[in-house]
């Protein structure tokens, strides 16, 4: 055989050989469908990397559904920056994970980018466990356009460190100046007695959540409140936003907590406490256990220590208005259904039918906690997960609760307590026991303003803006005063105006008293 011939010869095969791997492997090495349906989703993941899609959760949720699952994973930290660049293109996947009702949001709906799914929704048998209260606050001019993700209305209080407090001698927290006096002893009274002057009484990133929790304890509304003249009004209108910037301002000026909290991103706020950085947290309940398990894993605490002697929890404290707090909306972010992608009626039920599927006890397992003997343990037939998984174990599953909805709620298999879960879960019951919780009797209606969906974000972002400079010493109340009649000129008063019109003709759907939602200061 001539070389020629050679030379023609393995070209043929090699071709032969390529066009085999492309037929088996698809197109670019992507894997074969192995359903005649694909779903594909976008979602945010905490992290360093998301699950990948050859990960075993997913192969089994797969197995399970029926479906191809196709998985977009955007940083937690910019995903609203990449959510609103492919609202603009127009090319978003199926299911589309929604962080907040933001003016673009609103828009996007109104516009017609998202299906609407209220008609739908008592259709399927987890879907229509959502409570009214949850698809009320969830509701964009007052239609449900996603699947909101379940939260407990009680979610929110204060964890500290329980230790600490005991080095420093404190042995209450109940008032607004005890949480002051341990925060500045926190700070300088060396709580973990290693000698060194680096921890603070708090850790604040650039998430305004905890700033708006202190609010109601100075007697300020839950986003807007009602005043002595029956108007509804934004709450940095109020005596109490004011009084409320001041507490944090001194709180700055005296160091309690880091000055470099606007540039610190959210997805890394609990590092700093899981390095001993912090006592205080002003947040979610639940990030409790997870300080703790961070400590324990990075050394900062004895592994046999107890749980609860590490951490504690309290829902609130006092001020001059007795005990308040701000609940959550009873959801968080949602799941929406793109047009751009679904396109037609039978296609729509099908995604309809696959993210019911997701409320499904194996779903919740699967996506929440994993796969039994990898990821956790079954400890009287209740989840344990497994401390400490290795980097690519714990890949295997991160950011696949985020397309969790949790319908019905408490649906998949019990998790194991420990003292501070049980803990945890006793506080956000508490919560709601006590009657404390502020609600937002606007959280429905902003959909419906139309000033605010054309320049809600710019508004937005002058308030909060005006927050940050403020708590920093670079505007004082004059300056501040001005930035809220630049609000009041640039559109804030058309809101105040269209609010409160939504108000009375929908004052009847509020599912809440109006004395929770009165302005107190």
């Amino acid at each position: 055989m001539s070389k020629v011939k050679k030379i023609l010869r393995l070209t043929v095969v090699s071709i032969c050989i390529v066009g085999l791997l492309i037929t088996s492997m698809g197109v670019f090495g992507a894997s074969k469908s192995k359903y005649s349906f694909k779903l594909t989703l976008m979602a945010q993941y905490f992290g360093t990397e998301p699950a990948p899609s050859n990960s075993p959760v997913i192969l089994k949720a797969e197995e399970y559904l029926k479906t191809d699952l196709e998985f977009t994973w955007v940083p937690a930290d910019g995903y609203n920056d990449k959510l609103n660049i492919m609202l603009a293109s127009g090319n978003l996947p199926m299911v589309v994970y929604v962080p907040g009702k933001t003016a673009s949001i609103i828009g996007a709906c109104k516009a017609g980018a998202f299906w609407e799914l209220g008609p739908y929704i008592k259709q399927y048998k987890n879907l229509k466990t959502i409570p009214d209260i949850v698809l009320w606050n969830s509701s964009i001019d007052g239609k449900i356009y996603g699947i909101p993700r379940s939260r407990t209305l009680g979610r929110n209080g204060i964890v500290y460190r329980k230790d600490w407090a005991k080095n420093v001698g404190i042995t209450k927290l109940e008032t607004i100046d005890d949480l002051y006096n341990m925060l500045k002893k926190f700070t300088y009274n060396d709580p973990d007695k290693n000698g060194k002057n680096d921890t603070y009484g708090m850790i604040v990133c650039n998430y305004n959540g905890p700033f708006y929790i202190t609010l109601t304890w100075f007697g300020g509304p839950n986003g807007w409140g009602l005043n002595k003249n029956g108007q509804l009004v934004p709450s940095f209108l109020t005596n109490a936003y004011l009084e409320n910037l001041k507490f944090w301002r001194k709180m700055y000026q005296e160091k309690l907590f880091n000055h470099d909290f606007p540039s610190v991103p959210g997805a890394r706020w609990e590092d700093y406490y899981s390095q001993g950085k912090g006592g205080v947290k002003i947040d979610v309940i639940d990030s409790a256990n997870r300080i703790y398990n961070g400590l324990k894993n990075n050394g900062f605490i004895p592994k046999d220590a107890k749980d609860t002697d590490i951490m504690d929890i309290v829902v609130s404290v006092k001020g001059k208005y007795g005990l308040r707090n701000m609940p959550t909306s009873g959801y968080a972010g949602y799941l929406m259904v793109s047009k751009t992608s679904v396109k037609d009626m039978n296609t729509f039920k099908k995604v309809m039918s696959i993210l019911d599927k997701f409320g499904d006890r194996t779903m919740q397992d699967l996506f929440g906690y994993g796969l039994p003997n990898r990821h956790y343990k079954l400890v009287d037939g209740k989840i344990d997960p497994i401390p400490n998984l290795p980097a690519d174990l714990s890949r295997e599953i991160s950011g696949l609760n985020q397309v969790l909805h949790f319908y019905p709620a408490n649906g998949g298999t019990p998790r194991y307590m420990t003292p501070l879960l049980q803990l945890q879960t006793d506080m956000q019951a508490l919560n709601e026991k006590l009657n404390i919780l502020v609600p937002n009797p606007a959280e429905a209606l902003m959909g419906m303003s139309e000033t605010y969906i054309k320049r809600g974000v710019t508004l937005d972002n002058m308030i909060e803006d005006a927050r940050v400079k403020y708590i920093t010493g670079q505007i004082n109340d004059q300056g501040f005063k001005k930035v809220l009649d630049n609000w009041r000129k640039q559109g804030g008063d058309q809101i105040i105006k269209e609010v409160n019109a939504l108000y009375r003709k929908y004052k009847k759907n509020i599912p809440y008293k109006e004395d929770l939602y009165k302005i107190l200061n």
